[in-house]
């Protein structure tokens, strides 16, 4: 090669785009029941829409249901990869939105521990995505359990999710608690799901906002609501995305609304990829701690 081509590789290689460092949020809730991976799907859809690269990974490992709400038929899932079985290429599952999810794996309770091996593994899958998506959307289990806390702190961004019902709110202010006592710079959103009424959802994330202020020292950022439609159920049990199904109702209305506040509207908004590579592996290895009183690994 002579000099001149060899300048010309050197202004190319010079003038190319750094790599891609994907956007992480983590979705989860205090309990379950509250519609927590629906808005997964729901909310990973509509940032597709607004021509964001999305990975939705169906983090809730054991009961995964991610592939169900999309009607995916799916060959592989997150238990073959691990086991060395299938690359990530043959895991993820192009879906209804342009889409790519990696499925979970549901009924598999030993996921829930990973091995070292395995986190290896998962830790070199997540960073090839990282790398190729401008947004990753972690549909975490809910409740406070190690693995669920792990995930949403290695995200550094997280959106729980409650309902109007009391216990799910109580729940929902726990969550936010142990996550802050984790991690105090985590950036956490609220959403409310299955709302009756614009005000009443209003007053809850007033009441829990003020509250994480006042006796937590954090700011819990607004994500809006999703007013409860009877058009939701049913499309679930179509196995259909109300989103796709139902573009015009009152429910895919919200979670656009809310996609818009998370901020999935404008091209790289807060890239996090190289951050939530590193606090996972921290995490792994155990040096970042979590709070007393979380089951052990």
């Amino acid at each position: 090669m002579d000099q001149a081509s060899k300048l010309r590789q050197m202004v190319r290689q010079e003038d190319s785009p750094p790599p891609q460092r994907a956007r992480v949020i983590a979705v989860t809730s205090g309990k379950g029941g509250v519609g927590k991976s629906n808005l997964s799907v729901s909310l990973s859809l509509a940032a597709s829409s607004m021509g964001r690269e999305v990975v939705l990974i169906d983090c809730d490992l054991g009961l995964a249901n991610v592939d169900v709400l999309l009607d995916l038929q799916v060959r592989h899932n997150l238990q073959h990869l691990l086991d060395g079985e299938v690359s990530l290429e043959e895991v993820l599952v192009k879906a209804p939105g342009g889409l790519r999810v990696l499925p979970g794996a549901a009924g598999v309770s030993r996921l829930a521990d990973l091995s070292d091996r395995e986190q290896d593994i998962l830790l070199q899958s997540l960073e090839r995505l990282v790398g190729t998506s401008e947004l990753i959307v972690l549909d975490t289990g809910a409740g406070i359990s190690r693995r669920v806390i792990e995930f949403c702190l290695a995200s550094g961004e997280v959106v729980v999710v409650t309902t109007p019902e009391p216990t799910a709110i109580t729940d929902a202010y726990a969550m936010i608690k142990v996550l802050g006592q984790s991690d105090p710079d985590l950036k956490l959103w609220l959403v409310v799901n299955m709302a009756n009424h614009r005000s009443e959802a209003e007053q809850i994330l007033d009441r829990i906002t003020l509250l994480s202020r006042r006796f937590l020292g954090l700011e819990v950022q607004r994500g809006g609501y999703v007013l409860a439609d009877p058009r939701v159920p049913h499309a679930v049990r179509r196995r259909l995305p109300f989103s796709l199904a139902y573009p015009s109702s009152h429910a895919a209305v919200c979670v656009q609304e809310i996609a818009r506040n998370l901020g999935f509207a404008r091209a790289r908004e807060g890239a996090s990829g190289d951050g939530f590579l590193r606090r996972m592996r921290s995490l792994w290895s155990g040096g970042d701690r979590l709070p007393a009183g979380l089951p052990p690994r």
